[in-house]
C-alpha cells in the first residue's frame, strides 16, 4: 500500500486533485471533512471545542458554527494551535481507521488530503508528499469567490497558512492548479500514472544490525527513535519537544545551535527511512531535510545534514551531493558530511535493539 500525502494551501484547488484521483482508483480521505465531522454534536471532538472557544462558536441549532470559529483561529496563532491540539489526535485516529481497509491490497494507492499536513509536521506519515500550487493573487481571488471574504480577511486567512514557497520545499510531486479545470485535471492524471508506477514497486524494509544503528545515534537520535519505536510515526513537534523547543511550531526560525552536528539527528532519520520503506531516497530525503529544519532554517546546514543522511544509509558518499542539492538547495561542503565513529555503550544498543524490535511489528508498508 502506497501512502500519499496531498495539500496546499487554502483555495488551491485540492479538492479537484483529489476528486480526480478518486475517479482514477485511488482511495482518497479528506482530513478537512473528517475534522469537520469530530466537531459534530456529540462526536469525539464537540464538547473539548466548545469548552475551549465558548458557546460564541456553536450555532442555533446547536452545531459548531464553522465560520464563527475560522474567525477566531484565523486571527489568533495560539487559538489555532488550542484548536489543533484538540482536533488533530481525532482526525489521525479517524483516518488510521477508515485507511485500513485498504491494507489488504499491496498496490493500492491512499490519498489523504489536508491543508496543515506541513503546518502540523505529521507530513512523514506518507510516503510520499504532493503539493497543488497556484500564483498568490490566484488563491487570493479564489478564496475571496468561494468564501464570499473581503480581500483583508481572505488574506489573513492565507497568511495563517506556511507559504506556498516553503510547502514546495517538502514536495516529492506538484500539481500547478494555476490555469483551467482541464489543466488541473491532467497535472492531477500524471501524478495518478506515477503513483501507480510507485505502488507497483514493493517497499523493502531494511533493519540494520543493533551495534552498526547504535553507532550512529547519539542522545537526540535515540530519543527520536524511543519515540518513534512507540507507534511508527515520526511525528516532527516531537522531535522539536526533544530539541527542547515548547510551544507547537515545530519549524525551526533561527540558526542552529553552535557545535550541532548534522549526525546528532540524521542516523535517527536514515534508520527509519531503511525501517519503513529500505533504499527509498524521496522518503530519506523528506525525513532527512524535515528533521534538519526542526533544527534551523539555514540552508546550508540542512544541505550538511541530508549529505550525512545519504552516508549513513548507503555504504558509499556517491550521490550526497545532488541529494543534498535536490533537497536543500545548496551542495554542502567538501568533507563536512563525517559520520561518526562511537563505539555503542550498553544503554545505547539497547535502545537500538528496542527501535528495531518495534519496526518489525510495523505494518506491512
Amino acid at each position: 500500500m502506497l501512502r500519499v500525502g496531498l495539500t496546499g494551501g487554502i483555495a488551491s484547488g485540492k479538492s479537484r486533485v483529489l476528486r480526480r484521483l478518486e475517479a482514477g482508483g485511488c482511495l482518497t480521505l479528506d482530513l478537512d471533512r473528517v475534522a469537520h465531522e469530530v466537531m459534530a454534536p456529540g462526536a469525539s471532538a464537540y464538547d473539548d471545542v466548545v469548552a475551549a472557544f465558548g458557546k460564541a462558536v456553536v450555532g442555533p441549532g446547536g452545531a459548531i458554527d464553522r465560520k464563527a470559529l475560522a474567525a477566531v483561529v484565523f486571527k489568533d496563532a495560539q487559538a489555532r494551535e488550542r484548536l489543533n491540539a484538540i482536533v488533530h489526535p481525532r482526525v489521525r485516529e479517524e483516518e488510521q481507521r477508515r485507511s485500513a481497509s485498504a491494507a489488504s491490497a499491496p498496490d493500492a494507492i491512499v490519498v489523504v488530503d489536508a491543508a496543515l499536513l506541513v503546518e502540523t509536521g505529521m507530513h512523514l506519515r506518507f510516503d510520499r508528499l504532493a503539493v497543488v500550487v497556484c500564483p498568490p493573487d490566484v488563491q487570493l481571488a479564489r478564496l475571496m469567490a468561494r468564501d464570499a471574504l473581503a480581500a483583508e480577511d481572505a488574506a489573513a486567512r492565507i497568511r495563517a497558512q506556511l507559504p506556498v514557497a516553503e510547502k514546495r520545499r517538502f514536495a516529492h510531486f506538484e500539481i500547478d492548479s494555476s490555469g483551467t479545470p482541464e489543466g488541473t485535471d491532467a497535472g492531477a492524471d500524471a501524478l495518478l500514472l506515477s503513483l501507480r508506477e510507485l505502488a507497483r514497486r514493493p517497499a523493502r524494509p531494511l533493519l540494520p544490525e543493533p551495534a552498526a544503528l547504535a553507532a550512529l545515534l547519539g542522545p537526540l537520535g535515540l530519543r527520536v527513535l524511543d519515540d518513534v519505536a512507540r507507534d511508527g510515526a515520526l511525528e516532527l513537534p516531537r522531535v522539536a519537544r526533544a530539541l527542547g523547543r515548547t510551544g507547537g511550531a515545530w519549524l525551526a526560525l533561527e540558526p542552529a545551535p553552535p557545535g550541532f552536528e548534522p549526525a546528532a539527528l540524521m542516523g535517527a532519520a536514515a534508520a527509519w527511512s531503511l525501517a519503513r520503506r529500505g533504499l527509498d531516497d524521496e522518503l530519506l530525503g523528506l525525513a532527512s531535510y524535515s528533521l534538519a529544519r526542526t533544527v534551523t532554517a539555514d540552508a546550508a546546514w540542512a544541505a550538511e545534514a541530508c549529505a550525512t543522511a545519504w552516508r549513513m544509509a548507503r555504504p558509499a558518499a556517491e550521490g550526497a551531493i545532488a541529494f543534498a542539492r535536490r533537497w536543500s538547495g545548496r551542495e554542502p561542503q567538501t568533507g563536512s558530511t563525517t559520520l561518526p565513529a562511537r563505539p555503542p555503550d550498553a544503554l545505547t544498543l539497547a535502545a537500538a535493539e528496542r527501535f528495531l524490535t518495534a519496526a518489525r511489528g510495523w505494518p506491512a508498508p
